[in-house]
């Protein structure tokens, strides 16, 4: 027993000094106003800086003696593993935030859940990039639809970034970028950092 309330010891240590990304998984507030932008919704994700046509899906309409009405006008397939939220990123913009509690000299990386709105054109893709401290660690690539449109029933794609190596203490800037806009949106959930242990 002593030797298990030591390890547990160590491991919430470890966990608390690790980087935590705000509303990892935009949870923290929910939208009311169709279709989902953070501009008609008070005009913040919380923990998230925005640049464009940004916002959380699906929609809680409030209804009088009822349960909200809930609307999915771009998560509109794939089902959601981490809470009921998801954040999207319509046509080209951004969402960003600086992550504290990197270390200098040690090694992370970024891990998250990706999909893209169906909107009946599952062939026309949005694409993604991600950078931290201006290291890109995901490259430009197209996000496709992981099911077909109104279907929930395959999770969202786990994505996991090229390692980044912090160059000092503190924090850092995480930024998804959405660099293709034809009428299309990345959905993103469960972003997290992890510290990578060299052998």
């Amino acid at each position: 027993m002593r030797v298990s309330s030591v390890f547990l010891l160590a491991l919430s240590a470890q966990l608390l000094g690790a980087p935590k990304v705000a509303n990892p998984s935009f949870e923290a507030k929910r939208f009311a106003k169709w279709p989902g932008y953070v501009g008609a919704n008070g005009g913040v994700i919380p923990g998230w800086q925005h640049s464009g046509k940004e916002g959380v899906n699906p929609v809680f309409e409030p209804r009088e003696g009822k349960p909200p009405r809930v609307r999915h006008a771009f998560s509109d397939n794939g089902r959601i593993t981490h809470g009921k939220q998801v954040g999207f990123i319509q046509n080209t913009g951004r969402i960003s935030q600086k992550v504290p509690g990197f270390e200098k000299g040690k090694t992370y990386r970024v891990l998250f859940l990706e999909n893209a709105r169906d909107n009946h054109a599952p062939e026309r893709n949005p694409k993604l990039k991600v950078t931290l401290g201006g290291k890109l660690i995901v490259s430009e690539h197209a996000v496709k639809p992981v099911d077909g449109f109104e279907t929930r029933r395959i999770p969202y794609a786990r994505v996991e970034s090229a390692t980044f190596t912090a160059p000092a203490d503190g924090a850092f800037e995480l930024v998804f970028e959405a660099t293709f806009g034809d009428r299309v949106a990345v959905l993103l959930d469960h972003v997290r950092i992890e510290e990578v242990k060299r052998p």
